[in-house]
């Protein structure tokens, strides 16, 4: 068997096209968007083709740009690509991370559509062939509260997720030391104690701030305080950490997993964040959550992107030893369940894994062409 076509597609829904009028929370709704608003929501379509008519479909990650990582995607892993056995998934990840080691974005969609192939090829489902499943039901949190204006918003908008169903919510910080807490506390009071509440604060902070605000936050009952600082800063998120009373948790925005061997070593964080679309695909993630569990440090996968990486990721956390929780992305996106015909199942605050072969999932090529950038 060998690969005949592979083609990424760009697409971006643009929040302009979709709204009459775009809410500042919505362009604006963290601390790292702050100089570059989010205009839209983007996402990079990979599809594999083999000389026996197979075909793999795979998602990598669309920020910032989807074209930049689908021409990466069609220009210089292609050529990788054409003609090898697509069951050979662990070579062709190991020869393309040795060759483009800056750039796993691209990297994650090709793998995540060879692990489709691989369960149309052989008849079963992700979960099985990652090694089967250690739970049926994936825990999750709504992601994100934004920044609004008044701790009321914040709180509405806290019970708004428990209304749909969700037993976890993470509020977005980062606007100074007593507004957060005033949002932090708004929340907390409309939640409920029993209710977990997560915080992210993107890199806001100085390491003395962190410090100071995370004393605060444990007297809430905060569950976890994410990237208090740069993300790529692993020895003052370490210095953090060794000062605070609650999780320290960090990752989403790194790649390789060089870099998260990098942030286990400096024991930054009690708690990663790798995001399937972006650490180098379903391989990668599994690679990441193997030496986190080295290091005793669960797994907690970042949630943004369409729906193939949800599908992707929830069945990595079905077998993944270390999982603690998933972020389920609620910001508005209209590529994240419309890409595809499958829904992504959701109740009661957890997440099921596909039981199909491979990622079980057709895309709508309506929606592929109406997204796609030229």
């Amino acid at each position: 068997m060998k690969i005949t076509k592979v083609e990424a597609i760009p697409l971006f829904a643009a929040f302009a096209d979709a709204l009459d009028v775009v809410p500042p929370e919505l362009s604006q709704p963290a601390f790292g968007m702050r100089n570059n608003p989010l205009l839209g929501q983007g996402a990079v379509i990979v599809r594999i083709e083999t000389d026996e008519g197979l075909i793999g479909i795979g998602e990598a990650m669309g920020r910032p740009g989807p074209r930049g990582t689908a021409a990466h995607i069609n220009e210089v892993l292609t050529p990788m690509l054409l003609g090898a056995d697509p069951r050979h998934h662990q070579a062709l990840w190991t020869a393309m991370n040795e060759q483009m080691r800056f750039a796993p974005m691209g990297i994650s969609g090709v793998d995540m559509a060879l692990w489709d192939l691989r369960g149309k090829i052989y008849g079963d489902s992700l979960v099985n062939l990652l090694g089967g499943q250690m739970r049926e039901a994936v825990d999750c949190y709504a992601s994100p509260i934004p920044y609004l204006a008044a701790p009321e918003s914040s709180a509405e908008k806290a019970r708004e997720f428990l209304r749909q169903g969700f037993r976890a919510v993470k509020l977005k910080i980062g606007r100074g030391l007593n507004r957060d807490l005033e949002h932090v506390e708004a929340a907390r009071a409309a939640i409920g104690a029993d209710v977990r509440l997560l915080v992210d604060a993107n890199g806001a902070y100085t390491v003395s701030e962190s410090i100071a605000l995370a004393k605060e936050l444990v007297k809430l009952g905060v569950y976890w305080l994410e990237e208090p600082v740069h993300p790529e800063y692993a020895d003052d998120l370490a210095r953090i950490r060794r000062r605070v009373d609650l999780p320290v948790v960090s990752g989403e925005w790194l790649g390789s997993w060089v870099q998260f061997r990098d942030l286990l070593k400096a024991e930054a964080v009690d708690v990663i964040m790798p995001n399937i679309t972006r650490c180098g695909g379903i391989t990668g993630m599994m690679k990441i959550a193997d030496m986190a569990s080295l290091e005793n440090v669960r797994v907690a996968p970042h949630g943004v992107g369409a729906g193939i990486g949800i599908v992707a990721a929830v069945a990595a956390c079905a077998v993944m030893p270390n999982f603690l929780i998933y972020e389920y992305n609620q910001l508005f996106n209209p590529l994240r369940h419309s890409v595809m015909r499958e829904t992504i199942k959701f109740e009661d605050g957890v997440l099921a894994p596909s039981e199909g072969t491979g990622l079980a999932l057709t895309l709508d090529d309506s929606i592929i062409t109406r997204y796609r950038v030229a």
